[in-house]
Order: structure tokens, then sequence, then C-alpha cells
């Protein structure tokens, strides 16, 4: 029973770090769609404003539409990036709970094998005891023996 739960511990100990490294990824990926959203946003921030700079100045209407297409392309792509976000966050999550699950798990057969260790140690003194009590009896009865 012991070997089963420890070989089980070990294949949990490995399915742990497999789900650790595929949540490390996960995060790597959510971080990079962050930034990229974060720089989609910034580029739009500029072109924006140089569209006011231009504005103050003067733009024919050809350049005022070429500048709003190209906020509007920055826009949709934004939104795209977003919605990818969203799905990498989710996997995130995803990978984040099986991480945990898989932790939970390990370390609940851990508990359950140092338990079972400490009713061992529990038992081999009670044993080792009443092995000491047994042979202080027969000492004391053998000395009681050999005086009588």
């Amino acid at each position: 029973m012991s070997k089963a739960i420890t070989m089980l511990i070990e294949r949990l100990l490995e399915a742990e770090d497999r789900a650790a490294r595929s949540l490390a990824m996960a995060r790597q990926d959510q971080q990079r769609y962050e930034a990229q959203l974060d720089a989609l946003n910034q580029y739009r921030e500029n072109y924006s404003g140089q569209l006011t700079e231009r504005g103050i100045s003067g733009l024919n209407s050809q350049q005022f539409t070429h500048y709003q297409a190209f906020i509007n392309k920055l826009d949709h792509a934004a939104e795209q990036q977003l919605h990818g976000l969203r799905q990498v966050r989710q996997v995130t999550e995803k990978r984040r709970n099986e991480w945990l699950e898989i932790q939970q798990q390990r370390k609940a057969l851990e508990l359950l094998m140092s338990r079972k260790a400490a009713r061992e140690q529990v038992r081999q003194a009670k044993l080792e005891q009443k092995q000491l009590d047994e042979f202080a009896t027969f000492r004391f009865f053998h000395n009681q023996h050999e005086l009588g």
C-alpha cells in the first residue's frame, strides 16, 4: 500500500511539474498579448495625437480620411487583440486550476503518508515499550527466583 501511494505521489509530482510548465507558458502568452495590446493602444494614442497636431495646422479631407481609416484599423486590431487576450486569460486560468488540483491531490496523499508514518511510529514505540516492560518483568522475576 505504501509503495503504491509513493508511486502515485511520484506520478503526481511529474504531472504537477508538467502542469506548472504549462501554466508558465500560458502566463507568458498572456503577458505577450497584454504587451501587444498596450503597444496597439499606445500607437493609436500617438497616431491620434498626430491627427490633432496636423488638424491644427490644417488637413484636407483626403488626409483626414486617411488618418481616420488608419485609426479605425488600429481600433479593430485592438479589439481583436483584446478578444485574443480574453481567450488566453481563460486558458491561463484553466491551467492554473489544473495545476492547483494536481498539487492538492499530491499534498493530500503526502498528508496521508505522513499520518500513516506517524501511526507506525506510535505503534513501534508501544511495541518497544511493551518489550521493555516484559524484559523488566522477566528480570524482576528472575532476580526474585535467584534470591528465593
